[in-house]
């Protein structure tokens, strides 16, 4: 006999922010993902914006990070670090950089670089900064742009 079979991973929830600051809002899409970002939401690396970085074009981070965090006591949830995509069934060491991820049928982003905290997660408690250091998410670019709705499969490449 066989061992479980896991459910996929896959888009949990999608987030987006229209004037910036956190949380981000939850949407149920689709999406489009661009190379600037995800439509709708106010990214201030965004490449639109004086040269941006398409390096942060969007942020993903693992539902479970978020979960571990609320067992804590942190009144966190989907969107609460801005995360463009809370992703069910990704750990974050499966966010390391270079990894591929193929986002619904068309969207591929790629990992850049880990997310670190900005002063404005300061608004769950001064100590916050310090417990989630280094389990803020990922920034990633685009490769291949596409539309993205809630429960979307998620697929490592590579």
């Amino acid at each position: 006999m066989s061992g479980p079979i896991l459910p996929p991973a896959r888009v949990h929830q999608i987030n987006v922010s229209p004037q910036g600051g956190l949380p981000k809002h939850p949407v149920a899409g689709p999406v489009w993902v661009r190379r600037q970002g995800v439509e709708g939401d106010f990214n201030r690396y965004r490449t639109e914006h004086l040269g941006g970085d398409p390096d942060s074009a969007v942020l993903l981070l693992p539902l479970s990070t978020l979960e571990t965090l609320a067992r804590e006591g942190y009144p966190v949830g989907p969107g609460s670090l801005g995360e463009n995509f809370t992703l069910a069934g990704i750990e974050e060491d499966q966010l390391s950089v270079g990894q591929t991820l193929r986002l619904g049928s068309l969207a591929l982003v790629q990992v850049s670089r880990p997310c670190l905290p900005c002063y404005q997660v300061q608004i769950y408690g001064t100590d916050f900064l310090r417990r989630i250091r280094g389990h803020r998410g990922a920034y990633a670019r685009v490769l291949e742009e596409g539309p993205v709705r809630t429960g979307d499969p998620v697929f490592l490449q590579g």
